[in-house]
Parts: structure tokens; C-alpha cells; sequence
């Protein structure tokens, strides 16, 4: 059961971000709960996994659900890079670690989406659009990231710990 903590923690999040939350949203404004995942798994896990594992739920959320292919795997491999660099950290066990990686992480991804708008000749007000949906969806985010990351910690801890220990062999 412990190997298939992450994988259904992936696919509980692709579920949340493309199904549930694009159906309970007020405004458009909904949380990214693969951020959350794959933040998490990079503090728990270390840069590499955490990279590997937003590339792929990225490419994997391009493919399906967005309009092109590689913006989400690019934000959320990055994601996961960030995450992994409290990777056996003495602080990273606490939830304020990932909560503000997911608040940077999140903002970074709304910024490359909007940098994709512009370059494919779209218009909007930057001041407008951060303030009425790219802040309120990293606040949930990152209000969504501490419980994720409180589960999967309990999810992998022996898994976490094996590697915390052969790390300092």
C-alpha cells in the first residue's frame, strides 16, 4: 500500500484540479491540488523524483486537459525542483515549508500561463488579473498544500526515513 501512496496521490489530484474544482469554483477561482502533491514529494522526496514527477503529471495534464502541450509540465517540474531543495532539511518537516514553495511555485505558474496569453496575442490588465485570480488561487493552494503534505508524510514515512538514513551511511 505504501508504493501506491504517491501514484494515487497524482491521480487525486488530477481528478481534483480537472474535474471537481473545475466544477466547484467561484469565479474561476480554484485551488492546484497537483501542486500541492508534487511540492510535497519534492520536500519528501528530493529534487530529482520531485522534477521527474511534475514533468510527468504536467505532460500528463497538457496532454489531456490544456491547450499546450509542455506550459504545466515545465511549471509544475519546477514545482517540483523548488520542493526538493528542503529535501532533508531540519525545517522541511514542518508545513510552512511546502506551504510557501506551493505559494511561490504558484505564482510562477500563473506567470508563465499569462506569458503564454501575451505571446500568443492575448490581452489582459496584469493588476486585475493578479489581484481578482492569480493571489486568491495561490492562497488556496497554499491552503490546500499543508493537509496534502501532512498525508503524504504519514503516507511515505518509511520510505522517507530508509532514505533519510542511508543518505547519512
Amino acid at each position: 500500500m505504501r508504493r501506491l501512496a504517491l501514484p494515487i496521490a497524482l491521480l487525486a489530484g488530477a481528478y481534483l484540479d480537472s474535474i471537481l474544482f473545475a466544477r466547484l469554483n467561484i469565479g474561476g477561482i480554484r485551488p492546484d491540488a497537483l501542486l500541492a502533491v508534487i511540492v510535497s514529494a519534492g520536500v519528501l522526496l528530493g529534487s530529482v523524483r520531485g522534477s521527474l514527477l511534475g514533468l510527468g503529471a504536467g505532460l500528463f495534464m497538457d496532454v489531456l486537459f490544456g491547450p499546450c502541450v509542455g506550459l504545466s509540465a515545465i511549471a509544475y517540474l519546477l514545482a517540483g525542483a523548488a520542493g526538493g531543495l528542503f529535501y532533508q532539511k531540519f525545517y522541511a518537516d514542518n508545513v510552512i515549508v511546502p506551504a510557501a514553495v506551493a505559494a511561490a511555485s504558484a505564482l510562477l505558474k500563473e506567470h508563465i500561463m499569462m506569458l503564454a496569453v501575451r505571446l500568443s496575442g492575448g490581452t489582459f490588465s496584469y493588476p486585475e488579473l493578479l489581484g481578482a485570480y492569480v493571489l486568491p488561487c495561490m492562497l488556496l493552494s497554499v491552503a490546500l498544500t499543508m493537509p496534502v503534505h501532512v498525508l503524504l508524510k504519514r503516507a511515505l514515512a518509511r520510505q522517507v526515513r530508509t532514505e533519510h538514513r542511508a543518505g547519512r551511511a
